[in-house]
């Protein structure tokens, strides 16, 4: 009767240890805007006709947008060798924005040729999806306006981010 009480038992343990393991397969667009965690939702990456992609997630108040030319082949995420990297600060077709709505007021601030500096690393690319990493300085493009002169990103992430055509 003890055997077979410890057999039982064992039995039961050993049927008890399972684990369900849940894949988060959903995009992620978020980094750290000046020391502080950011997570924006609903991101996506626009194709135009003139091949160019716009990256863009917002919360309710914010939102970034980062533009870049499409990769012009597919990115293997386990080759290094075949990441993109796009040095924002440096021309109008590659920039990055980020707009916040605060009491009525919106304030923007950008890149652009000669204004902020970043970068973008795109490190999975095959026409459906992309993922990546994102960087920038972007300045406020009011000079006038009682808002901070600068927002800083840092330790961006794109991740599984989907390319849908741009609309017509």
């Amino acid at each position: 009767m003890k055997k077979l009480l410890s057999i039982i038992i064992i039995i039961l343990t050993l049927v008890s240890c399972s684990q369900d393991v849940k894949f988060n397969n959903e995009a992620v667009f978020q980094g750290v805007k000046d020391n502080s965690s950011w997570q924006g939702g609903n991101a996506k990456a626009v194709l135009d006709n003139n091949n160019n992609l716009t990256i863009s997630a917002a919360t309710i108040n914010e939102t970034i947008t980062l533009k870049i030319p499409m990769p012009i082949t597919a990115i293997n995420p386990k080759n290094r060798n075949t990441f993109v990297t796009y040095t924002l600060g440096t021309s109008s077709s590659r920039k990055a924005s980020y707009s916040i709505l605060t009491n009525g007021i919106l304030y923007e601030y950008e890149t652009g040729a000669a204004v902020g500096d970043g970068e973008i690393v795109i490190s999975e690319y095959d026409g459906v999806i992309l993922s990546g990493t994102f960087r920038f300085n972007a300045e406020n493009t009011d000079a006038g306006s009682e808002a901070a002169p600068l927002v800083n990103f840092q330790r961006g992430t794109l991740y599984k981010i989907p390319i849908v055509p741009s609309p017509i």
